[in-house]
This record gives structure tokens, sequence and C-alpha cells, in this order.
């Protein structure tokens, strides 16, 4: 993230949309002194100001973030400072800014660390209602034992026992235990529940012989 860059696309934004320092500096509260730092990228405008700044120049934030060069794959090490050196609002707002984006997924080992529950959630439900159950694994680490239980319910609503098969390492017991409830409520076939066999303990395997009545001593 180059600030520079930013405060000229500010800059040139501002002129395409016929309007001074002055104009933008009314509307959103602040001197034309500050806004004229933006553009010469002395600072960045605080992130919570980005959603009006977007209205006013007629931009998205994605936009102002990167200048207007939109397709830049990845972020650099100068974005992963500014993230960490931001109040929890403002990774918030940011959040919602990186989560819009389609390859959102390369920046999550960097920003996980630095956020809180909250935040956390937020990414989580996003990769949820997307569906990109992919991301799961190497997510788990930041996922509370709450959080776990939320995606591994919609996991098993969803028949997903692919995934669900690739993180057990990072399930507990009782995540176990939902699972065994819901393999003797609504049995998959025989071979995905041999593949869930070895992670389960001896009174989680015999409670499912007793649930689905099998007796096969390979379960």
């Amino acid at each position: 993230m180059d600030i520079t860059n930013i405060g000229e696309f500010l800059r040139k934004m501002r002129k395409a949309r016929g309007l001074t320092q002055g104009d933008v500096a009314e509307a959103l509260g602040v001197s034309a002194q500050a806004v004229s730092k933006w553009e010469r990228g002395e600072n960045l405008p605080d992130v919570a100001f980005f959603p009006d700044i977007s209205r006013i120049l007629q931009v998205g934030a994605e936009d102002i973030l990167h200048a207007g060069r939109i397709a830049q794959p990845a972020y650099t090490e100068n974005d992963l400072d500014l993230f960490v050196r931001l109040s929890s609002q403002q990774k918030s707002e940011l959040i919602q800014a990186i989560l819009a984006r389609e390859d959102y997924h390369l920046v999550l080992d960097d920003i996980l660390p630095y956020s809180n529950a909250a935040h956390r959630a937020t990414i989580i439900g996003h990769i949820l209602h997307r569906q990109d159950y992919a991301l799961l694994e190497q997510l788990t680490v930041y996922m509370s034992n709450d959080m776990k239980a939320l995606a591994l319910d919609k996991l098993l609503d969803e028949g997903r026992y692919d995934i669900i098969e690739d993180n057990m390492p990072a399930f507990t017991r009782k995540h176990r235990d939902l699972i065994v409830n819901h393999i003797g409520d609504c049995p998959p076939d025989l071979e995905i529940i041999e593949n869930f066999i070895p992670f389960f303990d001896n009174n989680q395997r015999e409670r499912l012989r007793d649930s689905l009545k099998i007796e096969e001593e390979g379960l």
C-alpha cells in the first residue's frame, strides 16, 4: 500500500468530480488541511471516513486502498503494518472491505493473528456463507470451541463429511459427540462412517454401533 499513490488517486477523483478540498472537508466534517495532507500522501484518512469518501468521490473503498488498481492481487507488508496499528473498529471496517474481494483468502494468515474474537467470527461467518470450506483447515487454530461447533453444525447439515474429516484433529471430544449423534440420526454411507471410526473413542464407537444396530467387527 503506497499512501502517496492513494493521495494522488484521491486528488484526481476529487478534481474529476469538480470538488475543492474545502468541499470534501466540509462534507466530512474535517479541515481542508487534513484533506490536503491525505492528497499529499502525508497520512491516510481514518478508515471510518472511507464510506463517506467513497460516496463523495463515487469510488469504492477498495479503489481507494489500492489507488484505483483494484486488480492488485495481494497485500504487502505495509498493508499488514497498517492493519496492526488500527483500532478494533477500524479493523472491523477494513475486514469488511477485504471480505468483499474475491481474493480475500490470500491475507487471512496475515490478519487473523491480529484480529479479536468478533473479527474472527465475522471472517468465519463469511467463509461459511460463501461455502469456502476448503479454507477452514487453516483457520481452525483461530476458532473458539463454540465457533467450531457452529461450523460443524453447518457442515453436518450439508453432508460435507469430507471437510469434517479433514478437520477432525481440531475437534474436541464434545465436537465428536455431535458427529456421532448426527451420524446416528442421519446415517451416511457405511464407507463414510468407517473413515470416522479412528477418530472416535471406545464409548463413541459403542454408541454408534447401538444407534445404527451394526455388529461388524470393523465398527
